[in-house]
This record gives C-alpha cells, sequence and structure tokens, in this order.
C-alpha cells in the first residue's frame, strides 16, 4: 500500500479492465490500480486488440471513484490521463511527448502509449471509471505492419524502464490531475493538453465511413473535422493510422 492506494500485480490476465470490473464487485474496493504483465485480450478503443508481448509494456487500469454528477462527463477523463501519462513519462524517462485524440500519446509522431475510458458500477451500484493505459517499454522491435507508427522507451531514450515506478509515479500524477479536473474543470485541462497536441493535419474515418482532415479539437474536447469542405464537431472518429493529409 503507497499514500495514495493499493496496486495489485498481476501475471497474465485477458484484460485489466475486466480484472477492475470484477474488482468492482467485491466490496470495499481498497484497489486503485492493476498492473499486468500480459493480457491475451487487450483492448483499445473501437474494438481494436492492444498486442504486447509478455513483460515489455505497463499494462494499467485505474479505478477511479466517480462524484454523481462526474459520470456524465466521464470521457474528459481521457484528456486528464494522457495529460498524468505525460507527466510520469518526463519524470521516469525524460521524455517529452505529445498528444493526438482522443487517446494516443505520442513520441516522435510514433504511438508510445494508449489511454482507453470505460464506465462501470460497483456492487453497491456506486459509478468507476476504469482507466486502462498502455506504454511500450521495452521493445526493440515491432512487427511491420506498425514499425512504421509505433515506439517504445528503450527506442528512444536506450534505457530499460521497469514497470512498477511508471505505475506508482502514474497514480501520484493521476490523483493530481484528478484534482485539477474537478477544481476547475474541463478548460484547464484543455489548455495544458493543447500545448502538445499534433492532432491537426491526421486523416479521421467518421462513424458514416467518411474521411476528413483533423482541424483541432473545440473547447468541449471533441474532434473538429473538415469532410467534404465544411468543419463538424464530432465525437467518435477513429483515426487512421500514420496519414497525415497532403501539405498538413
Amino acid at each position: 500500500m503507497n499514500e495514495l492506494g493499493l496496486i495489485v500485480y498481476c501475471g497474465t490476465v485477458p484484460s485489466t479492465q475486466d480484472l477492475a470490473r470484477e474488482i468492482l464487485q467485491r466490496p470495499p474496493v481498497q484497489i486503485r490500480a492493476v498492473v499486468a504483465e500480459h493480457q491475451t485480450a487487450g483492448r483499445g478503443r473501437y474494438g481494436n486488440r492492444w498486442l504486447d508481448t509478455p513483460g515489455e509494456s505497463l499494462l494499467m487500469t485505474l479505478l477511479l471513484r466517480l462524484q454523481a454528477e462526474e459520470s456524465a462527463r466521464a470521457g474528459q477523463l481521457a484528456f486528464v490521463l494522457a495529460l498524468a501519462v505525460a507527466d510520469a513519462l518526463r519524470e521516469q524517462a525524460g521524455l517529452a511527448v505529445q498528444f493526438k485524440w482522443s487517446n494516443d500519446v505520442l513520441v516522435n509522431r510514433r504511438k508510445l502509449a494508449g489511454v482507453l475510458i470505460e464506465t462501470a458500477s460497483d456492487a453497491h451500484q456506486q459509478m468507476w471509471a476504469l482507466a486502462g493505459v498502455g506504454v511500450n517499454l521495452l521493445q526493440s522491435d515491432f512487427p511491420e505492419e506498425i514499425r512504421e507508427n509505433a515506439t517504445s522507451v528503450l527506442l528512444e531514450t536506450g534505457r530499460r524502464l521497469p514497470v512498477e515506478p511508471l505505475a506508482q509515479q502514474l497514480l501520484r500524477s493521476v490523483n493530481h490531475w484528478m484534482q485539477v479536473w474537478r477544481r476547475d474543470g474541463l478548460p484547464r485541462v484543455l489548455a495544458e493538453w493543447r500545448k502538445a497536441d499534433v492532432t491537426a493535419g491526421h486523416l479521421y474515418r467518421l462513424p458514416s465511413g467518411e474521411t476528413g482532415v483533423a482541424r483541432g479539437i473545440d473547447d468541449h474536447g471533441n474532434l473538429q473535422v473538415e469532410v467534404a469542405g465544411q468543419v463538424v464537431a464530432v465525437t467518435a472518429a477513429e483515426p487512421v493510422r500514420g496519414i497525415c493529409a497532403r501539405g498538413e
């Protein structure tokens, strides 16, 4: 137990998100985070699989108790978690990262980490946010299909960063940015997030199947995307990996 709560470290699990859901059904919930060495069914947004080799990544889900009025805006926590990941990587690895809407953490425009926010209720119907974080740590290479778009702490720094201190730092950083979000709201969080935002110019595929060029994010955290010459704000869109619009 550290000063912010208990982190449970596991071996191989289907998914840290699913394990966190199980924990919620066994009150009282005293665990703040679960970390796994390997996931057999890890996932990201839009049902995309998160692939990992055992022991090479930080695979973590934080259990964040939500106040009654926060459940409807839990999606904003993707920005909160991105800032926390950035702080933890700066403290532990000396890395400066960039952000791409809605959940990518990049270094030199290659994906280093991702965030997944889901919500669930516990056995007493208390709502929680399950904040999944995956960080590439020790990979020296990637499969050919993602090699140009992925990176790791080892590739960027030459350092073999251990999981435990990064997990502990991330828990501290999340605690800080949750306080900021609750005290100052989304505008303060977005102001910090925008300082490292590289979303503009990337291509995104909308649920309609149309593809558009990102122009940034609005003050509600929605993606502004240009489709057929018109800029619209959307809450859901999937990036077309590794592609920027011509001339961007």
